[in-house]
């Protein structure tokens, strides 16, 4: 099996080529981004809006309620997803860091623990909803720069406690729901589930997938490694079995 991890995707990614200048969007008005089930409200220059993605300047530019009132209403989204979006369309870039670090117990003799650990799943899974909602609305250069965080956050874990596997599997779930079958990240987690399939093994997060999402299926079983031998039969079916010599006894 080819080695699960990427080559670096940092080179000559275009951060900042899209963006206007300033003075070509700051006096031109905003649109308001109604954001997730309770509506909170972020604000941004409409023409800034309009050339980062071809999907929200339809939203932008129409003659339909969303265009003439300024208000584009994303219920689907959340609001630290359109926070580092935001930040990303006026800076050219974004940073991301969970602040729910995850205490593990090492052993210690008084039963306290001993070492803390930043929780890198809950990094990834930010970096890969900002992932999900460029290719929904068609923003390749940010796409290309959260694709590149991910992988370059995904890299260095080495997931071996329960904690990592819920997360390892929080992180799949999603992206086999809200990725199309084509993209390069889904062959990639299908590829670092197999590497670890000794954690993931009967869990029912992991058994949800194998029933729910074909895709994944296929790709596990593409880089699984079969048996070193050939399989026999069980020995309730003794007829079944391989002939054995008899034993021979002192006086052959």
């Amino acid at each position: 099996m080819d080695s699960i991890f990427p080559p670096k995707l940092t080179a000559d990614i275009p951060e900042t080529e899209h963006l206007p200048k300033y003075k070509e969007f700051l006096f031109d008005g905003t649109v308001t981004l109604c954001v997730g089930p309770h509506r909170r409200r972020i604000e941004i220059h409409k023409k800034l809006l309009a050339s980062i993605s071809p999907e929200l300047n339809k939203h932008v530019n129409n003659d339909m309620k969303e265009g003439i009132e300024g208000i584009i209403y994303l219920p689907d989204d959340e609001e630290k997803v359109l926070a580092l979006y935001t930040e990303w369309a006026y800076t050219g870039e974004y940073a991301y860091e969970d602040d729910k670090p995850v205490v593990i117990s090492y052993g210690s003799s008084t039963g306290n623990p001993t070492q803390s650990k930043q929780n890198p799943w809950q990094n990834l899974h930010m970096h890969l909803q900002l992932y999900v909602f460029s290719d929904k609305f068609n923003i390749p250069t940010l796409k290309k720069l959260a694709g590149s965080e991910f992988y370059q956050n995904i890299s260095p874990v080495v997931p071996q406690t329960n904690e990592d596997a819920v997360g390892l599997l929080m992180v799949i779930t999603f992206a086999f729901d809200n990725l199309p079958d084509s993209d390069p990240i889904l062959k990639f987690l299908a590829q670092y589930a197999s590497w670890k399939l000794a954690l993931l093994r009967g869990r029912e997060g992991f058994n949800q997938l194998i029933l729910t999402q074909a895709a994944f299926m296929k790709e596990l079983l593409v880089n699984l490694t079969g048996l070193p031998t050939k399989p026999m039969p069980p020995h309730t079916y003794p007829h079944l079995q391989p002939p054995t010599r008899p034993r021979r006894g002192p006086w052959d």
